[in-house]
C-alpha cells in the first residue's frame, strides 16, 4: 500500500511567441508529479508562475517537503487543510484524483459527479502584436466563435479593432493582465462593444480593485488575478460580475469545484481559464466546463509538442478528454 513519489521539471517549446502585458517567451515550464501504488500512477501537472511568487523550484520544494506524508497515504481532503493554494497543490491534488481512478476502477467523472468532458467550445488567444500582425492572426482565426486577446496599455483600440475587422464573427473577449489604470478602462469601455467584444478579463491590477466600484460600463468584468480561492469571493462584490477560475491558483480541482459552486451561489459568471501547460495540465479543469460561461483551455493548440494522447482542438471545439491522458479507471 506504500506511495511512491516523483517529481519531473519538463521545458516545452512554443509554436509561436505568447506575449502578454507582463512580456513574452518562446517555452513553457511545467512541473509534473506522478504518485505511484500497487503498480498505479497517477498524475498531476502545474506550471508555477512568477506573479504569484512561483518558481519550478519553489513548487518543487514544496511538494518534495510533504514527500513522506503523500507516500504514507495523505487524502485530497488532508491535501486541503496543509497546503495552500497554487501551484504545487494543484499537481499533488490532480496526481491523487487520477491515482484514485485508476486504483478504484472509477474515473474522474464517476468519482466528482461530473459528466466526461466533451463537445468543449474554447477561446484561442491571439497574443500582444501590432494591429497589423494581430489582424493577420485573427484573419487565420476567423472561423473560431470565441478570440481572446490580449492587450497592454497601448493601442487598444487599434489592436481590436484590426483583430474584429479581420474576424468580424467571432465573439472577443479581452485580457489586460493588470495593465490598465481606472482612467484606460473609463475611456475604452465604451468603445469596445462596437468591435465585438463581450467581457473585459482583470483590467486593472488586483491591488486597484477597489477602483472598480465607481465604473459604470456595460461590459461584465471578470476576476484573474484577484480571484483564487472562495475566501476572494466576498472582496469582489460589486467590482466584478465574474472570475477565471484555474486550477494552479485554486490549487486543483477539489477547491475549483468548491469555488465555482460559492461563486454561482453569489450570482457570478464563470469563466475556466488555465495557465500555459500542457494537455495533462487542462484536463482537470475540462471537468468544469459545463459549468463556465467561457472556457479557455487553448494551450494544447499553442504548444509546438504535447504529451501522449493530447487533447485536440478543431476550429475551437475540444471534442473530448482522452481517459489515456488523465482521469481514466483503468492504469
Amino acid at each position: 500500500m506504500q506511495r511512491s513519489l516523483s517529481i519531473i521539471e519538463q521545458v516545452w517549446p512554443l509554436q509561436n511567441p505568447f506575449i502578454i502585458s507582463r512580456g513574452g517567451r518562446m517555452e513553457t515550464r511545467t512541473v509534473t508529479v506522478l504518485l505511484e501504488q500497487d503498480d498505479v500512477v497517477g498524475r498531476g501537472e502545474c506550471v508555477p508562475y512568477g506573479r504569484y511568487g512561483e518558481t519550478i523550484a519553489s513548487v518543487t520544494a514544496q511538494v518534495e517537503q510533504l514527500g513522506e506524508r503523500l507516500e504514507a497515504g495523505l487524502s485530497r481532503t488532508q491535501l486541503q487543510r496543509i497546503m495552500p493554494a497554487g501551484a504545487a497543490r494543484n499537481a499533488i491534488d490532480a496526481a491523487l484524483w487520477d491515482l484514485e481512478a485508476k486504483s478504484t476502477g472509477r474515473d474522474v467523472g464517476q468519482l466528482s459527479g461530473l459528466a466526461w468532458p466533451s463537445n468543449i467550445s474554447t477561446v484561442q488567444t491571439i497574443s500582444i502584436l501590432t494591429p497589423e500582425e494581430m489582424g493577420k492572426k485573427a484573419r487565420a482565426l476567423d472561423h473560431y466563435p470565441l478570440l481572446k486577446v490580449k492587450l497592454d496599455a497601448e493601442q487598444i483600440i487599434e489592436r481590436v479593432a484590426a483583430v474584429h475587422a479581420n474576424a468580424p464573427k467571432s465573439k472577443l473577449l479581452v485580457d489586460a493582465n493588470e495593465s490598465w489604470t481606472i482612467d484606460i478602462l473609463n475611456r475604452v469601455a465604451a468603445q469596445l462593444p462596437q468591435y465585438g467584444v463581450r467581457m473585459i478579463e482583470q483590467p486593472l491590477h488586483a491591488d486597484a480593485d477597489e477602483s472598480l466600484a465607481d465604473h459604470d460600463g456595460l461590459l461584465p468584468i471578470f476576476a484573474d488575478e484577484s480571484c483564487h480561492i472562495r475566501s476572494d469571493l466576498d472582496g469582489l462584490k460589486g467590482k466584478y460580475d465574474g472570475i477565471n477560475i484555474k486550477l494552479d491558483k485554486s490549487g486543483g480541482l477539489t477547491e475549483a469545484l468548491a469555488l465555482a459552486d460559492a461563486a454561482k451561489a453569489q450570482n457570478y459568471e464563470i469563466m475556466l481559464g488555465c495557465m500555459l501547460g500542457t494537455s495533462l495540465g487542462i484536463a482537470p479543469a475540462m471537468f468544469l466546463a459545463d459549468r463556465a460561461k467561457y472556457v479557455d483551455l487553448d494551450p494544447p493548440s499553442l504548444v509546438a509538442k504535447d504529451r501522449e494522447y493530447p487533447v485536440h482542438i478543431n476550429k475551437g471545439r475540444i471534442a473530448t478528454l482522452s481517459p489515456s491522458l488523465w482521469g481514466g479507471s483503468t492504469p
